[in-house]
C-alpha cells in the first residue's frame, strides 16, 4: 500500500486492536479528512444489498492499488496456466456470473489473495512450491470461494464503516478503496470464513474435475517446511483445517 494510504487507513482502522476484536467497533479519527463519514448513529446502507455490478467496480478500483504495491508478473505462459486453473474452478463455482480475473505475482513468498468482484492473486512463490495443477487448483479453489462468499464485503460491514456504504453509493470512492484494500491484502479473515472458504473451495475442486485430496496434501506440504510460510499465519491452526478437510472428503462432501 502507497504510504500516504497506509498511515490513513491505520489510524481509521486502529489495526493493533482492529484484528483481536474481528474489526467490529470503531472511533472516528479528526485526523482523517473523511473521518466525519464513519459510523457514529447513522443508518448505514445495508452492504448486503450490493450489487455483483458493484462488487466488480470495487475490486477493479482495488486492483489499481494491488498493481501499485505488487508487481504483476508478465510471463504469458504462466499467466495462462494460473488463468486456466481459475476459470475452470470459476464456472464450477456458484457464482460463475461473475467476471473473474486471475493474476500472478512476482514474488517468492507462498502466497495467494482475493479482494471482491472476480480479482484473484497468486504468487509465483505459491505456484513454485505445488507439487501439480490439483494442489494449485486447492488453492485457487479456496481463494475463489472467498469472492462467493462475499467475505470482503462482509467485512466492510462488520467495521460499520459508513464511508464504505456512502462510497458504493458514489461518494469518495478512493477512501473505500483503500480500507477495502487494507481489509483484503493485510488483515485475515474470521475462522469462520476461513472455513467456509475450504468447504465450498472442496466442491469446485469436485465439480471442476480435481482431486480434492490435493488440497490436506498441500496443506501438510506447507507444514513440513522448517519455516512455514506467512500464507498459513493467517488461517485457523492448519493441522485443525487438515483434520475438517479430510473428514469431508471421506465424508464425499
Amino acid at each position: 500500500m502507497l504510504p500516504k494510504l497506509r498511515k490513513g487507513v491505520s489510524l481509521l482502522l486502529g489495526i493493533g486492536t482492529a484484528v483481536g476484536v474481528g474489526l467490529t467497533s470503531l472511533a472516528p479519527a479528526s485526523a482523517v479528512p473523511w473521518g466525519q463519514l464513519l459510523f457514529n448513529g447513522i443508518q448505514l446502507l445495508q452492504l448486503s444489498n450490493v450489487s455483483p455490478k458493484q462488487t466488480v467496480a470495487l475490486g477493479q478500483n482495488i486492483h489499481q492499488q494491488v498493481r501499485q504495491s505488487y508487481r504483476l508478473d508478465s510471463n504469458a505462459q504462466t499467466n495462462a496456466y494460473v488463468n486456466r486453473v481459475g476459470q475452470r474452478l470459476a464456472r464450477a463455482s456458484n457464482c460463475s456470473e461473475i467476471p473473474f480475473r486471475f493474476y500472478v505475482v512476482r514474488d517468492s513468498s507462498i502466497n495467494a489473495f482475493a479482494t471482491t468482484g472476480g480479482y484473484v492473486y497468486v504468487n509465483t512463490g505459491l505456484i513454485k512450491a505445488t507439487d501439480n495443477e490439483d494442489q494449485l487448483a486447492s488453492v485457487m479453489g479456496h481463494e475463489i470461494a472467498h469472492i462467493c462468499n462475499n467475505d470482503l464485503i462482509n467485512k466492510l460491514k462488520q467495521t460499520q464503516l459508513a464511508q464504505g456504504a456512502a462510497s458504493l453509493a458514489g461518494l469518495d470512492q478512493s477512501a473505500v478503496t483503500a480500507i477495502a484494500y487494507k481489509l483484503a491484502v493485510d488483515l485475515p479473515n474470521s475462522r469462520e470464513a476461513e472455513f467456509n472458504a475450504d468447504d465450498k473451495g472442496l466442491q469446485y475442486m469436485r465439480r471442476a474435475g480435481y482431486n480434492p485430496s490435493a488440497m490436506p496434501a498441500f496443506l501438510k506440504k506447507l507444514l513440513r517446511q522448517s519455516s512455514q510460510p506467512s500464507f498459513l499465519s493467517s488461517h485457523p491452526a492448519t493441522q485443525e483445517r487438515i483434520s475438517v478437510i479430510e473428514r469431508k472428503i471421506s465424508a464425499g462432501r
